[in-house]
């Protein structure tokens, strides 16, 4: 059997790879016009591929526009139904109206993320292919991805409680937008939040806003931050919050995503400061909640299975396949504009159009950069072509310096579209991590 593996996205592609390999031969593409020149290719050596996955959302061509294509040209060349490619989408929200959409379109079947062995094995017998194997499982025999399956079914049934966004981040920003906002008609709302409040005052104080002295007093405080930063200090608190657990292994999770957005979103304000673009704190906020579907997700694995081990790779390979487009889903429900449910959908995108918002593709290559800072989450492939978690320098607790390399952040800024179409100088970017990545990890505890 020959298949035919296409998804934009590293993680996914290579886990449903890892699943597949052992079924056939495997060609994995990012693009619909890598996956053309594979189709251009197999027909040349008369060596067709039996079955294609396509992702529904891409940049560029998306799946449905190269289900379409390659249909038309089958019909084009006349080949019989009988031996037309077994097509199969696979998206993480596959609502009736996209089913429908590719069904018009003559797929022969739609799977959802995150994909289990059991939903391929079922469904390529279907077709009429043999495939057997069998899927990690955790200590009571039940396959990761069945749990996050079971999460998100009961996550459209309305059957999770959802994260609560405290009023006081909205409160603010109606303020800023209101004419000739103060700090004292700030100070009234702040003061509301007792602990908001007195954390700022320990903002104020770190290295990433400190000035000559330390300031004592919640206007010494919003002074020294200023409105607009004040917006953006209060949504890092109001978000931190969301990160919290009892749970020692949960926490241990939580501080180590928690240190990733916020490095995330101080650069990405940075980045976006350095391009002119006006609403920093609003690419803040994008960058601190970029994640956090994969925050819900780990906290409910959590409560519906606390015998199995939240830091074990398979299931975070998992989740990390099906946190974007929950990501974008939940914040959705939690009423975020449509720009900040977008970043959560497409941060990890490879490609961006020239008409990509700005204020996106600062979050997408801060996030990109975080690895090569010592604060990635969540690793693509080692030398070994491996998924892995990324340890970094995500820990709280430890004081360990962390070497940035120009030369390897130079190379990985080079092969960002992120960048390229932001216009940015990829050793300007470096100067400014040089710049702020001392003063991340401090302020970070500081929340």
């Amino acid at each position: 059997m020959k298949i035919l593996i296409v998804d934009d996205e590293d993680i996914s592609r290579n886990i449903l790879l890892a699943k597949m390999t052992h079924m056939g031969t495997c060609v994995a593409v990012d693009s619909s016009k890598k996956a053309l020149e594979e189709l251009d290719k197999a027909k040349a050596e008369k060596h067709p591929f039996d079955i294609i996955t396509l992702d529904v959302s891409m940049p560029g061509m998306g799946g449905q526009e190269l289900l379409e294509h390659i249909r038309k040209k089958e019909l084009q060349d006349k080949i019989p139904k009988k031996d037309r490619v077994k097509i199969l989408m696979i998206t993480a929200r596959m609502n009736m109206g996209t089913i429908n959409a590719c069904i018009k379109r003559r797929c022969n079947g739609y799977l959802t993320k995150p994909v289990s062995h059991v939903q391929l094995i079922q469904i390529l017998s279907q077709l009429g292919f043999e495939s057997a194997t069998t899927e990690k499982t955790g200590k009571e025999g039940m396959s990761h991805s069945a749990g996050v399956a079971e999460i998100i079914k009961r996550f459209y049934s309305g059957k999770i409680i959802l994260p609560v966004f405290p009023n006081i981040v909205k409160e603010i920003e109606e303020l800023l937008t209101s004419k000739n906002p103060s700090v004292e008609e700030l100070a009234k709302i702040v003061e509301k939040d007792l602990v908001i409040s007195g954390k700022l005052i320990t903002i104020a104080n770190s290295s990433l806003y400190k000035g000559l002295d330390d300031v004592n007093s919640l206007n010494g405080a919003l002074v020294r931050l200023g409105l607009q930063h004040t917006l953006g200090v209060c949504s890092a608190l109001a978000t931190k919050n969301l990160f919290n657990s009892e749970n020692e292994a949960l926490k241990t999770e939580m501080d180590k995503l928690w240190v990733h957005s916020f490095a995330v979103a101080t650069l990405a304000r940075r980045l976006a400061e350095e391009k002119g673009i006006d609403n920093l704190e609003t690419v803040f906020l994008m960058a601190l909640v970029h994640d956090i579907g994969k925050m819900l997700l780990m906290k409910v694995f959590v409560d519906m299975y606390p015998d199995l081990c939240i830091s074990d790779e398979d299931l975070q390979f998992v989740i990390h396949e099906i946190h974007t487009t929950f990501g974008g889903v939940l914040l959705k429900k939690m009423n975020f504009s449509k720009q900040i449910i977008k970043i959560a959908e497409i941060h990890h995108w490879e490609q961006f159009e020239e008409d990509t918002d700005k204020e996106l593709l600062a979050v997408s290559l801060a996030d990109s950069l975080s690895e090569k800072l010592g604060f990635g989450f969540f690793s693509k492939q080692d030398k070994n072509n491996t998924l892995k978690l990324e340890e970094g320098d995500l820990s709280l607790e430890t004081d360990d310096e962390f070497e940035l390399d120009h030369d390897e952040i130079i190379e990985k800024l080079s092969g960002l579209s992120a960048l390229n179409v932001l216009g940015l100088d990829p050793e300007k970017v470096f100067s400014i991590i040089k710049q702020i990545h001392p003063m991340i990890k401090e302020t970070c505890r500081a929340f």
